[in-house]
């Protein structure tokens, strides 16, 4: 089995989601009222940045089934299922984890909120997602919604992977395969919105979290976020493919890199009401379209001449690196200087540009600070002893 699973274009996708979804959150905070030409529509544009949270499942699928579809196809030693799932706990957990305890004990100690515990206690155990009570696992960090939903399509990703892997079969069996799965997902989604409908009762954002959340659900549920996923996983399966049979790089997948990207960013500026579900799917950042349009990029962008490497910069890694810590901490950054700081930082309260830029980059600059610290800190240090655990653990074993 050929020994490298990295995926050329990955870092700088990653990258960019992250910094997505960090700059929506920004741009919340400026009022576009009195913003004209270029500004406006950098405003607009920022404003549908939350897309950035389809980009990571798409690239966590497809990273995390690319060694198991590149053992499949060579018909090599498949990797552990249970090396799988002691990494992906040691990559999530521990961050999490820390993560919620000081952002609730901040609302308690510093802001008197009310003591959340089962609130807490369900995003810790990556269960929150199931209810819109429970939905948002903290009132100072309301991305940690997508925790939970992620780590359920960690567990779920190996049992579709089984199912294809457990016979020997073709690339285009495989492939079809998992398109089926897809498909039955997709056909799926309806039944489960109906089925799961939340009450009209006190639902809306002017109900705070659990409010939003209510109407969130069940739109926001594991199977459109799934098919996401495996969509990064179909993108997998073919760049396994290109990679056994040697396929070299090709001036073509630059030239599709850029029109998936048009066609995305198309899709999105076209389609996309912030914080609403497409008209037309009822899924949420126009799914199942422009997550397929990401898949389709990152084929493209790793099989390309040039893109990738304009893409997968020294800059674009390294904060691919720290994203998680940037995606988890952020936020709660947004949060403490809103209730702290400035008042006025808060959805379309500042009508001033430099007022908002200099709280941009504050929240930029401590975010990743903070970010940087956790990986070289905390976050690496437990990955590169869990790392050696298991090492020795398979030693014994073999």
């Amino acid at each position: 089995m050929p020994s490298s699973t990295r995926i050329r274009g990955a870092d700088g996708l990653r990258a960019f989601a992250c910094l997505a979804v960090v700059f929506h959150h920004l741009i919340q905070r400026l009022n576009p009222e009195n913003l004209t030409g270029l500004l406006s529509i950098l405003h607009f544009i920022a404003m549908r940045g939350e897309v950035g949270v389809s980009i990571f499942f798409v690239l966590s699928g497809a990273l995390l089934s690319y060694p198991f579809w590149l053992a499949h196809l060579a018909g090599a030693r498949k990797p552990s299922f249970r090396d799988y799932f002691i990494n992906r706990a040691a990559r999530i957990a521990p961050a999490t984890w820390l993560n919620i305890a000081v952002v609730t004990l901040v609302s308690t100690l510093v802001y008197n909120l009310p003591v959340e515990i089962f609130r807490a206690f369900s995003g810790m155990l990556f269960i929150s997602s199931f209810h819109y009570t429970t939905f948002f696992p903290t009132e100072l960090n309301g991305p940690l919604w997508s925790i939970s939903l992620e780590v359920c399509c960690y567990l779920m990703l190996p049992i579709i992977i089984f199912s294809i892997v457990r016979n020997k079969c073709t690339y285009r069996a495989s492939a079809t395969r998992l398109v089926l799965w897809i498909s039955l997902l997709q056909l799926l989604n309806p039944l489960l919105i109906k089925t799961f409908m939340t009450s009209a009762e006190q639902k809306g954002w002017e109900f705070g979290l659990v409010g939003g959340a209510k109407q969130w659900l069940p739109y926001w549920n594991i199977d459109t976020f799934f098919t996401q996923f495996l969509l990064g996983s179909l993108a997998a399966l073919f760049l396994a493919h290109r990679k056994i049979n040697s396929k070299p790089a090709q001036l073509k997948f630059d030239m599709g890199a850029v029109f998936s990207f048009i066609a995305a960013l198309t899709v999105v500026l076209s389609r996309l009401t912030p914080g609403a579900t497409d008209t037309f799917t009822n899924q949420p950042y126009v799914a199942p379209w422009f997550p397929a349009l990401v898949a389709v990029f990152l084929s493209c962008c790793a099989g390309s001449k040039f893109i990738w490497r304009f893409i997968d910069n020294p800059f674009s890694v390294f904060f691919a690196k720290i994203s998680f810590g940037v995606y988890l901490w952020h936020y709660f950054i947004i949060s403490i200087i809103a209730n702290s700081y400035a008042n006025d930082f808060q959805y379309f309260g500042i009508s001033s540009i430099s007022r908002w830029m200099t709280l941009a980059i504050i929240v930029l600059l401590a975010s990743t600070l903070i970010a940087t610290l956790s990986w070289f800190l905390f976050e690496r240090p437990i990955i590169n002893r869990v790392k050696l655990v298991r090492n020795k653990l398979t030693a014994v074993n073999d």
